[in-house]
């Protein structure tokens, strides 16, 4: 077997008075050799009786060193040592000999690499939390870094958030929010509540007169016409109680106070009923009809065009036991206008507040002056009297269908032409003679009454013979012809 060691004779040499020369050692005097000196020990000079070990921050890795050789940068030893060792992720060494690594402080690290001779500080977007980091982190979403050598990442402030690894936070869209610091992302407003701008903390509740039926959104929408929400933070609206008849004369209504319609209580000696719309009645008791919002018409049920009551709002009728008749509340000029007829010339309706519920100070919404906007009337606005709209929607029936109930007396639609055998005949108009003569002509009687005009429209101003609109047609030989115009069903009367 070797010996680890290997004994050298040659250690003793004249030269060095028959000593052992440097990097060998001789335990007793008089020895007949010496032996080497082991890896990690060295001796420099001669006659040495043991070797010394290298010093912390140097090696020796062979025999017989004379001087130990100090570590590279980026490694370090302790004592005796054979070898260098490659300084830890997280600690460099920037000098030769070093006997320890220095730890990287807060904010920097080695990039998880071995025998760094330096530290990195870390890039902005990434923090090192404590000393000794093999690497630098990555700021977690809803944080950031601005600066290099950052320790801990800031929070973004509530209402803004980030991805990871940010260098900066971002506010939050309109349609969302984040309600506290470091949110990792924003979270979209929840149904009935919206936000309008960015940055937002929380969202806030749609107004009493609006809703919102998504989530992320960046406004409310109002209710539409007919209907109205009471309640803040809603998600739909109420419709008004019966929305065929009733109306709301503006969008946003947010009680249910502003629906308008047609209303009228039937009372006998044991009940009320209440009619909203047209119904075919048999009395089988004495009544008492009261119309309480608009005028009504009860019209026999054999005759119904030629004989009929009208009932004013706020009076009544006495009805006796047996009769049939029909309730139809008058709807056209009442609660909505017709638009052919001067923008609602005629309009007769009760209503005295605008479309903002003000006050009218003279008398209800009128348009005697044809005014484009509709029914209005004065209010009182900075201490003076202005004109302002009553919201009035424009009317379907009468406008859009003809109404059975009067033989379309009252249509007042913009339908011109009739076909007769497949062929379409454009209207004569109402103040001409040509091609045929004409018994209709334009009067203040018959333009209130019937519609009829400077115009060639289908109208109807025989109602107790003629059962639809018609008109005098431009043909020579078809003297008149009746018009194909729906007849009004179940269409909503307004046009909101």
């Amino acid at each position: 077997l070797q010996e680890p060691w290997p004994t050298q004779s040659s250690g003793i040499n004249a030269e060095y008075g028959g000593k052992c020369q440097p990097g060998y050692f001789a335990e007793d005097a008089g020895s007949a050799s010496c032996s080497a000196c082991s890896p990690g020990t060295f001796s420099a000079n001669n006659g040495t009786t043991e070797c010394t070990g290298c010093a912390a921050g140097q090696y020796s890795d062979t025999n017989a060193t004379v001087t130990c050789s100090a570590c590279g940068t980026g490694s370090y030893s302790e004592g005796n040592a054979t070898i260098c060792n490659l300084c830890r992720p997280g600690s460099a060494s920037a000098k030769k000999g070093s006997a320890t690594c220095s730890i990287c402080s807060a904010g920097s690290s080695t990039e998880g690499t071995r025998g760094a001779v330096s530290c990195t500080t870390c890039t902005m977007g990434t923090h090192a939390s404590v000393e000794g980091s093999a690497t630098c982190s990555i700021c977690h979403s809803g944080s950031f870094s601005n600066a290099t050598g950052t320790v801990n990442c800031s929070l973004c402030d509530a209402g803004s958030t980030s991805e990871s690894n940010a260098t900066s936070c971002s506010l939050c869209v309109p349609g969302s929010y984040a309600d506290t610091a470091g949110s990792p992302t924003c979270a979209p407003c929840g149904k009935g509540t919206y936000s309008g701008k960015a940055g937002c903390t929380k969202c806030d509740r749609c107004s009493a007169g609006s809703y919102q039926d998504l989530t992320g959104q960046t406004n409310c929408s109002l209710c539409a016409k007919g209907s109205y929400q009471a309640q803040e933070g809603s998600t739909s609206c109420t419709d008004c109680p019966n929305n065929r008849t009733f109306t709301t004369y503006r969008a946003g209504s947010d009680k249910m106070q502003d629906c308008q319609g047609p209303m009228l209580s039937a009372a006998e000696e044991k009940q009320t009923v209440n009619y909203t719309d047209t119904a075919t009645v048999e009395f089988t008791a004495s009544t008492s009809l009261t119309a309480s919002t608009g005028d009504w018409l009860l019209r026999n049920q054999e005759t119904p065009v030629s004989e009929y009551y009208v009932i004013k709002q706020g009076r009544s009728l006495k009805v006796s036991k047996g009769m049939k008749g029909i309730l139809e509340p008058i709807m056209a000029n009442m609660f909505c206008y017709k638009e052919p007829e001067g923008h609602g010339k005629y309009f007769v309706g009760y209503q005295n507040t605008d479309i903002a519920g003000n006050a009218c100070i003279e008398g209800p919404c009128r348009n005697e002056d044809s005014n484009p906007a509709g029914p209005h009337c004065l209010i009182k606005s900075g201490g003076k009297s202005v004109s302002s709209s009553c919201g009035i929607p424009q009317c379907i029936w009468d406008v859009e269908c003809s109404n059975l109930a009067d033989n379309g007396a009252g249509y007042r639609g913009s339908a011109n032409s009739v076909t007769v055998d497949g062929t379409s005949y454009s209207c004569q108009s109402w103040d001409s003679d040509r091609p045929h003569v004409n018994f209709y002509h334009p009067s203040d009687y018959n333009t209130a009454m019937y519609g009829i005009g400077l115009h060639n429209y289908c109208r109807n101003p025989g109602p107790r013979s003629t059962q639809k609109p018609w008109c005098y047609t431009s043909s020579m030989w078809i003297r008149s012809a009746e018009c194909s115009i729906p007849s009004c069903t179940n269409q909503n009367y307004f046009k909101n």
